[in-house]
């Protein structure tokens, strides 16, 4: 369960920003929260980001995906020679202006709280820590900085196992949390799986590829067939019925080998897949209907059934699903119906949060005011971030679709004189 997520010094966001789904004690609606004993008002299941283009929103979830990359592959998959990607406000790397990315999440593992973080300098890791939370007080697992006069290495006497020999074998391009778990390390491992296995990012889809699923993709398995069913019936886009179909790839593969060299052929088979190729076929109409396959359904069909494959995997299994543009493509009520997947108890039983950005406006009123997320740039192109439930002039359940509108909070571009605009050009 994600607490908090803060960055520093990362692309447009030069001084700190905190994206937060911890509650307030408003009494907004909708009024579901998830329960959890290190808040006192609960956690929010949904955080929505709004700005204007060229705001910072994407920016903040580049961060989060970086720092998820970072966790998962610095140790096990990077070039040990690869200096760390930074990407620092203004791209100054050099000089008395640089300063060091920052970025540091606060986040439940099996009911307990954990503070994780580290600092990217000049492509190297220069601080790292994890911090563990007994009754509201802070309990130091391990440091890192490189700039200590003895050693860059502190560890808590709760830290338990190999501790040195995992330090010794943490490059300054790789992070101690990503070797810890390469080596199997009990405690540090639950913090490694709990960032990168429970934040799932929306996967890559070639909507012009074929097939538009790969044979592992959630949406092909049979537990989630039904829901998947019943959820693009109440999208009102035509499907009926959905049927997949099992074809044998052996033969096709066959034929393709067949077509190297008899030294290389056996090679090749080595290499390619062997498991069963799985094939949708959605059925619209009724008694008499058709089917079709997703690569020839409409656009707006395919990016609905990609963002249900996913949000369906979430609900049922739990974690945080980041999804950048929500709304693309994508009826506003249908982004409205996705979004209410996720703020009810009766559908959302295990706790399963939802990150998005969005321009979409009908969305302000589906969420409570601190779940609605600000982004400004100034004209220096620095970004900043705030909660809806900042603005004390905001009151409880009032119509943030139409404070929103007129441009009481930030989020909201100032429009210039297109025309005028237009005119002066041809001029």
């Amino acid at each position: 369960m994600l607490l908090q997520f803060r960055i520093k010094n990362h692309r447009s966001f030069r001084e700190l920003a905190e994206l937060s789904f911890v509650s307030t004690n408003r009494k907004d609606e909708p009024a579901f929260r998830i329960e959890c004993a290190h808040t006192e008002h609960g956690v929010l299941p949904v955080v929505g980001i709004w700005g204007a283009n060229a705001s910072g929103k994407s920016n903040l979830i580049h961060a989060l995906h970086f720092f998820r990359s970072a966790v998962q592959n610095s140790h096990a998959r990077w070039e040990p020679t690869r200096p760390v990607s930074w990407w620092p406000w203004g791209l100054v790397t050099t000089g008395p202006d640089a300063h060091p990315t920052t970025m540091e999440i606060d986040l439940v593992v099996e009911s307990v709280r954990f503070t994780y973080g580290f600092e990217i300098y000049q492509g190297e890791f220069v601080r790292e820590h994890l911090f563990r939370w007994e009754r509201a007080r802070r309990q130091v697992l391990f440091t890192r900085d490189v700039a200590a006069k003895e050693s860059p290495w502190h560890f808590g006497p709760s830290l338990k196992g190999q501790r040195a020999r995992i330090a010794e074998a943490t490059r300054s391009n790789s992070l101690y949390l990503a070797a810890a778990a390469q080596e199997n390390h009990p405690l540090l491992t639950s913090v490694y799986e709990a960032i990168v296995r429970g934040v799932h990012f929306e996967r890559p889809y070639d909507l012009r590829g074929f097939p538009l699923f790969q044979p592992n993709a959630h949406i092909l398995e049979e537990s989630f067939r039904q829901s998947l069913l019943e959820l693009l019936r109440a999208a009102d886009v035509g499907i009926s019925g959905i049927r997949v179909e099992t074809h044998d790839p052996s033969p096709a593969l066959d034929a393709a080998v067949s077509m190297f060299r008899p030294e290389f052929a056996e090679e090749v088979r080595k290499k390619m897949p062997n498991e069963d190729g799985r094939f949708l076929l959605f059925v619209h109409g009724d008694v008499d209907g058709w089917e079709l396959p997703p690569e020839d359904e409409s656009r707006g069909t395919q990016i609905l059934l990609a963002r249900l494959s996913d949000i369906v995997a979430t609900l049922k299994t739990g974690g945080l699903l980041v999804l950048d543009e929500i709304d693309s493509s994508l009826h506003p009520d249908l982004c409205v119906a996705l979004v209410k997947l996720f703020t009810s108890a009766e559908t959302n039983p295990r706790g399963a949060q939802l990150l998005f950005t969005t321009h979409d406006r009908d969305l302000l009123t589906t969420l409570r005011t601190d779940e609605v997320l600000l982004v400004d740039k100034n004209r220096n192109g620095v970004s900043s971030l705030a909660a809806a439930s900042d603005y004390r002039e905001v009151r409880s359940r009032e119509n943030l679709r139409d404070v929103h509108e007129q441009g009481r909070i930030r989020g909201v571009p100032v429009l210039g004189d297109f025309a005028q605009a237009l005119n002066q050009r041809e001029a």
